[in-house]
């Protein structure tokens, strides 16, 4: 069972049930009993209003535990006075039965309201449970399957009133034991001071991934600055489950929570070690204040841009599939011509709308002006072609790119006339080469001549290293066409394999 799994409702089972509904239909019962062997009609009266009442708790239960325990009190005295007001002078045993079963159920309710609410009767019932925890012999094979033993649902309302039992069992040295309690305390709305900070040691200590994210479920509803903080560090655990949980629970009210969990964040998304892990939060919303930091981490240097950038891209795209916010095409629009925001993002942005049929043509065309940082433009130059191949207006955005004095964008350009316009510029299939490759001054120098109108095929590759310190032939020389290979002929026709006849 995943720990995303919400655990199950603990079942009160039928004797419960039934006792509960007993105890409700109790007066009722004896008044309209008594009214039948006296035919008196103020116990018939009494008897329909103990009826309603008894209606108004019926889905409580059990009814015998505070809150509901102070109101059945107060509807048995009401039943008793009821019987003895008009048979204050029968001598029937009935009579005197009747008011002796209220009065003593009445007593007895009251005790139990009042252990209940003193801590003596949960923490009974939590020594009870925690003690048969503690001396289990058999467990399941799969840990996160401990929160969903008989032992711990029952002991889930108990822990209710009286945490301590609960907390005594996380230094029990073995792991499905720590796992059974953090499983009782899962999702604790309610936080005695240092009770959670107990189980956030727990939650760096354990040696036990499916611990640690147990305890990381537990405090999903801690506020405290601290707490906050530390659930925040926990999504640079080693283990990815535990990174799922922290990011998981961080999302509840992480609207309030966001001041304390931002510098928590921003270490996970700049973490080396997990430059490969994608967006951080994959499901749920971030508030305003959240987006509009990771919109500053963007402009950050990796590993922590380009996280915060998935990040974005993930809000973004679950925003635009919802249809819940009608303007935010407009708004992604506006961003990515936004000159003060991070290239990449705005890369990333355009690539968004256009998945989403939101790419206008219009906007492809304002994304090809001079004035657009050149992944942009090479973004663009890429879908006009991808919509007809011989796109005037991308080819020559692709020329001016090439031109630039950048060998990544050399690179990049290569990739797109090879792959889309099938123009051999000698890449290798996959990954483009790292830029300072022999292979990727080549195909640099290639593209180069392609940008400037030349044939690429017709020009020898960069020669290898040579021994010694022999000066490099003229023909090597950038530029430079080789003397074994005539210079064009420009009133020659050209033939179909000629790939300078394309543009």
């Amino acid at each position: 069972m995943a720990w995303s799994t919400p655990a199950a409702a603990p079942d009160l089972g039928l004797f419960v049930r039934v006792a509960s509904l007993s105890l409700l239909l109790l007066p009722c019962t004896l008044l309209g009993g008594l009214g039948y062997r006296t035919d008196l009609l103020p116990l018939y009266a009494g008897a329909g209003v103990q009826a309603v009442f008894a209606l108004t708790f019926l889905r409580a239960h059990p009814v015998w535990r505070p809150p509901v325990s102070a109101s059945l009190i107060i509807l048995y005295l009401i039943a008793l006075a009821w019987l003895w007001l008009p048979t204050r002078s029968s001598s029937d045993w009935a009579i005197h039965l009747g008011q002796s079963v209220l009065l003593l159920v009445a007593v007895a309710l009251a005790a139990i309201h009042d252990l209940v609410r003193t801590g003596a009767e949960p923490l009974r019932r939590s020594n009870k449970w925690c003690g048969r925890l503690a001396t289990r012999a058999q467990w399941p094979l799969q840990l996160t399957d401990c929160r969903t033993l008989p032992e711990v649902v029952v002991l889930r309302s108990a822990a209710l009133d009286e945490v301590r039992p609960v907390l005594a069992l996380l230094a029990d040295p073995r792991p499905e034991v720590q796992c059974a309690a953090l499983g009782v305390l899962e999702y604790r709305q309610q936080w005695q001071p240092g009770e959670a900070e107990l189980v956030m040691k727990t939650a760096r200590e354990s040696i036990e991934p499916v611990v640690r994210a147990a305890a990381v479920y537990a405090m999903a509803a801690v506020d405290s600055a601290d707490l906050v903080g530390g659930l925040a560090r926990l999504l640079r655990d080693p283990t990815a489950e535990v990174r799922a949980a922290a990011a998981e629970v961080l999302l509840w009210d992480i609207e309030t929570r966001w001041p304390f969990a931002r510098e928590g964040v921003r270490e996970s998304l700049a973490d080396p070690r997990l430059a490969n892990e994608g967006p951080l939060f994959t499901s749920g919303r971030l508030p305003t204040a959240a987006m509009a930091d990771l919109i500053a981490w963007a402009e950050e240097h990796a590993p922590l841009a380009p996280r915060a950038i998935f990040t974005l891209i993930e809000q973004y795209h679950r925003d635009l599939t919802s249809y819940d916010r009608p303007e935010l095409a407009s708004q992604l629009a506006a961003t990515m011509f936004d000159p003060n925001t991070s290239p990449t993002l705005r890369v990333e942005l355009a690539a968004l709308l256009r998945d989403h049929d939101m790419l206008s043509v219009d906007l492809l065309d304002r994304l090809t002006n001079v004035n657009q940082p050149g992944p942009i433009r090479l973004f663009a130059a890429e879908q006009m072609l991808r919509l007809n191949l011989h796109d005037p207006d991308g080819v020559d955005v692709l020329r001016g790119l090439a031109r630039q004095p950048n060998r990544d964008m050399a690179l990049s350009v290569a990739g797109v006339v090879q792959n889309l316009l099938g123009l051999d510029l000698g890449l290798p299939p996959g990954e483009l080469p790292p830029s300072n490759s022999k292979l990727a001054a080549d195909v640099a120098r290639r593209v180069l001549l392609w940008a400037n109108g030349a044939n690429p095929d017709q020009f020898c590759p960069t020669p290898g290293p040579m021994a010694g310190l022999k000066g490099a032939p003229r023909s090597t020389m950038l530029g430079v066409r080789p003397p074994s290979v005539p210079p064009p002929n420009p009133d020659a026709p050209r033939g179909p394999g000629d790939s300078s006849a394309v543009f």
